[in-house]
């Protein structure tokens, strides 16, 4: 996914206060909800393993709707 295409699904599900599935660049992977987004640069997430972490958008690969 491009940059611009990432931030919008980012808003879109923050706006939703849906829970999503993260996938990274580096193949790790979040699920939980975004809490912030901040600056445009990155986002605050919850993880519902690792708790409160900060992601960048450029470390982002996949965002979509986090399902069992």
């Amino acid at each position: 996914m491009m940059n611009d295409e990432i931030q919008k699904r980012c808003n879109y599900f923050f706006k939703e206060k849906a829970t999503v599935h993260i996938k990274l660049i580096n193949g790790a992977f979040y699920n939980g909800i975004i809490l912030e987004i901040s600056e445009e640069e990155f986002i605050i997430f919850i993880d519902r393993y690792s708790g409160e972490l900060p992601i960048f958008f450029t470390e982002i690969a996949r965002v979509e709707r986090f399902t069992e």
